[in-house]
């Protein structure tokens, strides 16, 4: 079996594909964190899906945050690419180189055991070599923990000091209107009853006014003294009417005599 894989080529297409699908894993891994990475300067409008569901759950979420850090260690650890979790896809990528050492190494020794010649040999360390050299040293140029640290000391920033300014903000403009509306109802409550009680008032003083404008006018008071005055010399006239017409009779008298004026 081994000296048949080693005829056909086998353990080489498997250590090329073993060497593809990492550098897919390591390709996706990081288009991950760049699209994540350029949202932090515009979280307000962001474009990628995971920048907006992080926000979404920190709205839902109890505030202040007590860890940030740990916050968004574990949101990392839920975004996806490709369809695929972004932890899976790093692990993906060091599976991948060393699946490609390994094959190295069988096919190495199946080479040694069958005593293929030296070019056959040469040719399976050296793409063995190649693909697992090269898939460690473009995991290395893109520093994904630099990236993710990145990424957890911005959005660290955000959640500690603006996200929760303004959300503090919000909860005490919220709580200012809840304590506003009961002493608005209260003060519209008392202004209802002051003009209630008002309107009477008003037109007693209406009334007081208009008897002291009359009282005021020198024609007026001339006729209800004539009227009066003949009032009483007919009480004097009649025995029967003398004495009738008291001082607070005479008042009440005046008084009707004006209202009917």
């Amino acid at each position: 079996m081994l000296e048949f894989c080693v005829k056909q080529n086998v353990f080489l297409y498997a250590m090329i594909a073993a060497g593809i699908a990492g550098v897919w894993c390591l390709f996706w891994n990081n288009r991950f964190y760049t699209r994540a990475i350029r949202d932090l300067g515009r979280l307000k409008e962001p474009k990628s899906k995971w920048t907006r569901s992080v926000l979404e759950t920190c709205q839902r979420k109890a505030h202040p945050f007590s860890n940030a850090g740990a916050f968004m260690r574990s949101q990392i650890a839920q975004g996806r690419s490709a369809g695929m979790a972004v932890p899976t896809l790093l692990r993906g990528s060091q599976n991948m180189i060393l699946t490609v050492l390994a094959l190295s190494i069988l096919s190495l020794w199946a080479i040694y055991r069958y005593r293929y010649g030296e070019a056959e040999l040469m040719r399976y360390l050296g793409t063995g070599t190649a693909l697992a050299g090269g898939l460690v040293f473009f995991r290395l140029c893109l520093d994904f923990g630099g990236k993710e640290e990145i990424l957890l000391n911005g959005w660290t920033d955000y959640l500690e000091n603006e996200f929760a300014a303004t959300k503090q903000s919000a909860v005490l403009e919220t709580v200012q209107q809840t304590e506003w509306q009961p002493v608005q109802a209260e003060t519209m409550a008392q202004a209802g009853t002051g003009a209630a009680k008002a309107k009477p008032q008003t037109a007693g003083s209406e009334s007081a006014k208009e008897r002291n404008e009359l009282f005021a006018d020198p024609e007026k008071e001339a006729r209800i003294s004539k009227v009066r005055e003949g009032i009483r010399q007919t009480a004097v006239a009649e025995s029967r009417f003398a004495g009738m017409l008291t001082p607070e009779e005479e008042k009440l008298m005046r008084e009707i005599i004006s209202e009917y004026v």
